[in-house]
């Protein structure tokens, strides 16, 4: 029985399970993609299921807390905030993720129009959690910077 040799992190990847970089990677692809691919049924079924992945992947996240009840209290007023406001997207972006995934289903037989819709909304949702993710990754090294007397 063999094990892998630990890949090397970058600080980034200490914030968080990165597992989700992948996935949206994957889906800008396949989005990219789909006027080229948008008449493969496989096509779908392949966008549905990385949808699904990052869909898991989001629900995760949002039931992990990243700051304990003890370390808001002793966060800046403005980080706790933001923190605050990020926590409150996390069910905003999984509706629009179940949105996109019960879209897909319907997307093969739709007209060209529909499709590029779907697709722009697509794009968009990767978008969305591509900024809300940065945000976090802002805050967290904010706080950590603060806490190691950055700021005082």
């Amino acid at each position: 029985m063999t094990t892998a040799a630990p890949e090397s992190r970058t600080p980034s990847d200490c914030t968080k399970d990165r597992s989700i970089t992948p996935i949206l990677n994957k889906l800008q692809a396949l989005f990219a993609e789909a006027p080229r691919r948008q008449l493969e049924p496989d096509f779908f079924e392949e966008l549905t299921t990385e949808l699904r992945g990052l869909h898991a992947q989001i629900r995760i996240h949002h039931t992990v807390e990243h700051i304990t009840a003890d370390e808001k209290s002793q966060s800046s007023p403005e980080l706790l905030d933001e923190a605050n406001r990020l926590a409150e997207e996390h069910p905003i972006i999984l509706g629009k993720l179940d949105r996109i995934i019960r879209a897909v289903d319907l997307m093969f037989d739709r007209t060209l129009e529909d499709k590029e819709v779907f697709f722009l909304r697509g794009l968009e949702v990767i978008a969305l959690i591509r900024r809300h993710e940065a945000e976090e990754d802002r805050i967290f090294f904010l706080s950590v910077w603060r806490d190691t007397g950055g700021e005082s």
